[in-house]
């Protein structure tokens, strides 16, 4: 979770030393939950205050957060997090398809084949931006054969093409927001 301490100092310099950690606590929560009960039962255990002193706060912490418990910094950030984990997952998935293709035509050149085999040719582009590209070393060898396998290396058949996997690492703060919002 990004702190701007500048703009935080700012914004709590009226705020006593309990009612910084209410807040902090209330943001953090927040941050790993993408939102906040409307319950002071709740809201006091998420202060870890008790109850009578969360409510003598709850008005001062209130002015903080906008249509109850909603907090206008922390919801542009995780925004924020969802666009840029895209767009760092898409870069993944293209390069990833771009080292495969280089590495087969590596592993041809070094055979001395100047044409694709028909593993290369077998092996969809649409599988290989699907495939789970999160580890480097996670890869395999689409172009080469188990040892012994001479019967699929004469007729040219190629083994089935990897499975396609959308699956993204994120945290799991991310995955609970993600979540609550396409719900």
């Amino acid at each position: 979770m990004p702190l701007y301490v500048g703009d935080y100092l700012g914004d709590t310099g009226h705020l006593t030393t309990a009612q910084h950690g209410a807040y902090l606590l209330l943001m953090m929560h927040y941050w790993r939950k993408g939102e906040l009960p409307d319950d002071d039962r709740q809201l006091s255990k998420i202060t870890k205050l008790p109850l009578k002193t969360w409510c003598d706060y709850r008005p001062i912490l209130q002015d903080f957060f906008h249509d109850g418990w909603k907090h206008k910094r922390i919801d542009a950030e995780l925004e924020r997090m969802v666009r840029l984990s895209e767009k760092r997952a898409v870069a993944g998935q293209k390069g990833g398809l771009g080292s495969a293709l280089a590495r087969m035509k590596l592993e041809n050149a070094s055979r001395g084949r100047s044409q694709p085999t028909a593993i290369a040719q077998r092996v969809s582009s649409e599988a290989l931006a699907g495939a789970d590209h999160s580890h480097p070393h996670s890869h395999q060898n689409l172009s080469s054969r188990p040892a012994g396998d001479k019967e699929g290396a004469k007729s040219g058949t190629a083994p089935p093409a990897p499975k396609a996997s959308k699956a993204i690492s994120v945290s799991a703060e991310l995955a609970a927001y993600v979540a609550r919002k396409t719900s």
